[in-house]
C-alpha cells in the first residue's frame, strides 16, 4: 500500500471531510442534543430507530423520507451546526496539513455532509479560508446529493478542473470511502477512534492514517 504522503503528492487535489478530519463539529454541541431539538419539529410518535438516534442526520432522512417538512428540518439543522462549529475543538494536525498543501500548491476543498453556511463559518472564525480552495457542502434538504454518494465529490473536482482519478478524499467515515470509490478517486481512512481502522480495511481505501499529521 503506498504511504499516505505520497498518495498526496501524487494527487491534483484533496478533497477533505469536515468532521472529523477538520474538527469535532458535535465536540461542543453534542449530537444527541441537535437530533432531539429536531425531533422536537414533529408532532406525535417517531419510530423508535429514530426516536433514539444520536444521529441528526438520521433525523434528517427521516423527514426527507416521509415528505415531513424536510426543508424546515434542514433548515433548523444547519441552524444548529453553525452554533456547533463555534464551540467546535479543532482536529490535532489539520491546520498543519490545510498549511502544507497550500505550500506544495496542491489545492483542498471541503467535502462535507455538514452545511455549507457551517463549514464557511468555522473556516472564517479560523481564518483558514485562504488555505482552502473551496467548499462542497450540504446546501439543501436533498440527501441524495449527500456522501456516499458521490455528488458533493464531483461537484468539487468540477469546481477545480481536476479528474476523478488524480483526486484523494480524506475522510474518518465509510460514506467518505464509499463516495470516493464511486466517483473513482483515491481515498485515505482517518481512523480516529479505536477500532476504525479494522472497519476501514475492509473498505480497501487507498490509505489509512490514524493522525491527521501523518498526510505530510
Amino acid at each position: 500500500m503506498t504511504g499516505p504522503p505520497q498518495i498526496i503528492c501524487d494527487s491534483d487535489a484533496v478533497l477533505l471531510d469536515f468532521d472529523g478530519p477538520v474538527c469535532a463539529v458535535f465536540g461542543g454541541l453534542s449530537d444527541h442534543q441537535v437530533a432531539t431539538e429536531l425531533r422536537a419539529l414533529f408532532k406525535g410518535e417517531l419510530p423508535e430507530v429514530v426516536d433514539q438516534s444520536r444521529d441528526p442526520f438520521d433525523v434528517l432522512k427521516y423527514a426527507a423520507a416521509t415528505g415531513s417538512f424536510a426543508a424546515v428540518v434542514e433548515h433548523r439543522l444547519k441552524e444548529l451546526e453553525i452554533r456547533a462549529v463555534a464551540v467546535a475543538p479543532p482536529t490535532p494536525g489539520a491546520v498543519a496539513v490545510l498549511q502544507a498543501l497550500e505550500q506544495r500548491a496542491i489545492p483542498a476543498i471541503i467535502v462535507s455532509n455538514n452545511s455549507e453556511a457551517a463549514v464557511n463559518a468555522y473556516l472564517r472564525a479560523h481564518r483558514l479560508t485562504k488555505v482552502v480552495a473551496g467548499v462542497s457542502a450540504r446546501a439543501s434538504a436533498d440527501i441524495g446529493e449527500l456522501k456516499p454518494q458521490p455528488y458533493l465529490l464531483l461537484r468539487a473536482m468540477s469546481f477545480l478542473g481536476v479528474s476523478p482519478e488524480t483526486c484523494v478524499m480524506v475522510g474518518d467515515s465509510a460514506t467518505d470511502i464509499e463516495a470516493a470509490q464511486r466517483a473513482g478517486s483515491k481515498s485515505i481512512a482517518y481512523a480516529n477512534k479505536p477500532g476504525k481502522r479494522e472497519k476501514f480495511m475492509k473498505l480497501r481505501p487507498t490509505g489509512i492514517i490514524d493522525e491527521m499529521a501523518e498526510l505530510i
